[in-house]
């Protein structure tokens, strides 16, 4: 399904093409923080999590004994990772969290958590991200949370298509990192203003940034 968004902004098409990106690549500290984060929570029941970029999949490996994990990508060689667990709970929508699409996607659905560990790293527009908020807010079950992590919100890239080489997959399609807008810089300022404006609040852990509904 070709990704259909609110402004006018260049995007480029990762559908078309089994496109590779972090699938065997090694997990994120960032990542890594907020997955610490939530099993030290010792949540008494089993939640709803939803994973934006699910990557080598690091967080299902470690929370799907406890939790049901559901995750979106735009790389469909992390969504053939995914599908290697063969865990028919663990399911991979290949969607764009800025699109229409994630709309569409999780009208019926509703989560506990949501991992994301840049929110607005990746970002095309300021009218985009904050339609991508208010989507991860509608979402959410009452007392969930949107958790991210500092160090994500100080960096921003671009992903763009690139055809690669190596002995393992010969010529393919990869997702290539390029800097980004630096007016995506996730400021916690940004994060305060926009925690009020979804009636959030917003918790700061050592790294870790959680907006609580």
């Amino acid at each position: 399904m070709k990704s259909s968004y609110i402004c006018n902004c260049k995007h480029y098409d990762f559908y078309n093409k089994n496109f590779l990106y972090w699938e065997n690549r090694i997990v994120t500290s960032d990542e890594k923080s907020i997955i610490k984060y939530i099993e030290k929570q010792n949540y008494k029941k089993k939640l709803k999590i939803l994973h934006i970029g699910v990557g080598n999949s690091y967080a299902y490996e470690k929370l799907n004994v406890n939790h049901i994990i559901t995750g979106i990508t735009l790389s469909k060689g992390e969504i053939k990772k995914s599908k290697s667990y063969n865990d028919e709970n663990y399911i991979v929508y290949y969607c764009d969290k800025m699109s229409m699409n994630f709309r569409e996607i999780f009208s019926k659905f509703k989560f506990d958590i949501i991992i994301d560990n840049n929110l607005k790293s990746y970002s095309c527009c300021q009218k985009s991200f904050e339609y991508m908020f208010e989507n991860f807010v509608k979402v959410l079950n009452n007392n969930g949370i949107i958790i991210s992590n500092k160090n994500g919100m100080n960096w921003v890239k671009k992903l763009k298509p690139k055809i690669s080489f190596n002995f393992k997959n010969f010529f393919h399609h990869k997702m290539r990192e390029i800097d980004g807008n630096v007016e995506n810089i996730f400021s916690m300022e940004e994060a305060s203003k926009i925690s009020n404006k979804f009636s959030l609040k917003l918790i700061l852990e050592n790294d870790v940034v959680i907006f609580s509904k």
